[in-house]
């Protein structure tokens, strides 16, 4: 059993307690199944949840200016999930591979066609032959028409919401659904990207250590622990100084 995403723990990994100007969360590896915290994070751009036990996206939907969602090695099953993504208009990069979602035979067309933002799936670029795939997807219609309409009732104005919403299809530009994004990279967005590549690259090289430790013998991983010991030693000197 996971546990819930907490203030503290944010503010932990952040060293920042003013949470609104948090715009980059590593929450890697923290058996975390709850995200509810997300909705005191209006600003986040980069947010790290792999390795953890999160089974809904319905949280992250809440995140509007988010650009860079990592999902890696997560509990994900059902491919509908990806309705709560639909209303995040900078999300550019998504890496949801290693769930039970991503069994899906029509997988990557499925997250192609409906969140047509994308511009990389899983550390793949996505191309206009992948864009052209996903014209033929249609098994998401009916949720993600009902996502529309519920999210449309939650913006209106009060006076308006006595007004029985009319039914509106979920329909796709299909030119511009073709079209190549082409983000407009700023010297913030730069920095984001730089980080967000190192704490990819941290998390390959994680999940290859933890996977060779499995074949070390007594000996091999006490070499392997004092190694550790002087790193962090070292590191914590740093600090220090």
């Amino acid at each position: 059993m996971g546990k819930p995403l907490t203030a503290e723990l944010i503010v932990q990994k952040t060293k920042n307690d003013q949470l609104f100007q948090i715009k980059n969360l590593n929450l890697w590896g923290n058996d975390i199944d709850d995200l509810k915290a997300l909705r005191q994070l209006p600003n986040l751009e980069v947010l790290s949840l792999s390795v953890n036990k999160i089974s809904t996206l319905k949280d992250i939907g809440c995140c509007q200016k988010l650009q860079e969602l990592y999902l890696r090695k997560n509990c994900v099953s059902d491919i509908k999930e990806l309705r709560y993504l639909v209303h995040l208009p900078h999300l550019r990069v998504l890496w949801l591979q290693d769930n039970p979602c991503a069994d899906h035979p029509n997988y990557r067309e499925i997250v192609v066609k409906y969140l047509p933002n994308l511009v990389k799936l899983d550390n793949t670029t996505i191309t206009n032959e992948d864009r052209q795939n996903a014209q033929s997807v249609n098994i998401l219609e009916d949720d993600f028409e009902e996502q529309t309409q519920n999210s449309n009732i939650l913006n209106r104005p009060k006076s308006s919401l006595k007004e029985s919403p009319k039914k509106q299809p979920f329909i796709f530009n299909q030119q511009e659904q073709q079209r190549p994004i082409t983000p407009d990279i700023s010297s913030n967005q730069q920095n984001i990207q730089n980080n967000n590549k190192n704490i990819e690259r941290n998390e390959n090289i994680l999940c290859a250590v933890l996977s060779l430790i499995k074949e070390l013998d007594d000996s091999s991983l006490e070499v392997v622990k004092k190694d550790i010991d002087r790193k962090l030693q070292k590191n914590n000197l740093k600090r220090i100084l």
